[in-house]
């Protein structure tokens, strides 16, 4: 399978990498700065370097891939200081050139709780929402809006993790559920499970136009 990597050179879209590479998919990221890859080498691996915001830019290489996966993310805003839109303003461009590209599979990541709900963990709802994530989680759910509302010609899979780890692979199963979150399950996950549900989405069409959660069972 050809793949389309934006995010590859951050610590989950990295994970991604390297896991496709494993399953001998062949990997085309674009990125804006290729020296974030110079320790990968492998035959299955093109680094382009690219403006993400800018469709023309991304065009040409989606032309030529089965799927386009963004593990693109952005730094937290301490208290909303700064309002977050990166979410929204990079799926825009992705969305325009997969469709001038007439491709259709895309899997993005966003995070637990985009949206807030009764049964979100507290840790959440408390703490890291109105004191690290406010602006980041709303930009993530106007992605999210965008996809639902405006792609129906696009077969995405939003991908909902909880908080990320770089532990290795748990080597567990991994439980998804459409939703916020999954209650009453660990709130942790390390980027390489992430990074593996991800690629089976990708290779599967499981989820089709589904925001969906994942976790570890305890």
């Amino acid at each position: 399978m050809k793949i389309a990597v934006l995010g590859a050179t951050g610590p989950t879209g990295l994970q991604f990498v390297l896991e496709a590479l494993k399953n001998e998919h062949e990997v085309f990221a674009l990125v804006r700065n290729p020296e974030g890859l110079s320790s990968v080498t492998n035959d299955k691996l093109k680094v382009k370097e690219v403006d993400i915001l800018k469709e023309e830019d991304l065009v040409e290489t989606f032309k030529n891939t089965d799927a386009v996966v963004s593990c693109l993310g952005c730094r937290p805003s301490f208290l909303g200081w700064s309002p977050i839109t990166f979410y929204l303003d990079s799926i825009k461009p992705i969305v325009n050139a997969m469709r001038t590209a007439n491709k259709k599979r895309l899997i993005c990541m966003s995070s637990w709780g985009t949206v807030s709900t009764p049964e979100e963990p507290r840790i959440i709802k408390y703490f890291l929402r109105p004191i690290f994530l406010s602006s980041t989680l709303k930009s993530m759910s106007d992605m999210e809006d965008y996809l639902k509302d405006s792609c129906s010609d696009i077969d995405y899979t939003v991908v909902r993790p909880p908080g990320l780890t770089n532990d290795p692979s748990s080597e567990k199963e991994i439980k998804a559920e459409e939703g916020q979150c999954i209650p009453d399950i660990v709130g942790r996950i390390p980027r390489r499970d992430v990074a593996k549900f991800m690629l089976e989405c990708a290779i599967s069409h499981d989820w089709n136009k589904k925001c969906v959660a994942i976790g570890l069972e305890t």
